[in-house]
């Protein structure tokens, strides 16, 4: 493996880390995908909070209704 894969596969799974540690990448190209990766990440867990508070209303709204039958 090259001295950039590598640099590169230790910086996703810092990336992959529940808490990442900051990791000194100097390569341009990698910083820029880790930068899109964190993006993702980010996205990926706003989407997920989003679910799950849709998804509890949603039990709600079928506990109301089940009830006032």
């Amino acid at each position: 493996m090259s001295d950039k894969a590598e640099k590169l596969c230790h910086a996703i799974d810092d990336l992959l880390l529940s808490h990442p540690r900051k990791a000194l990448v100097v390569d341009p190209e990698v910083q820029e995908l880790l930068r899109v990766g964190q993006l993702r990440r980010q996205a990926g867990r706003r989407i997920a909070a989003i679910g799950a508070s849709r998804q509890e209303e949603s039990w709600q709204r079928l506990e109301a209704t089940l009830r006032a039958r």
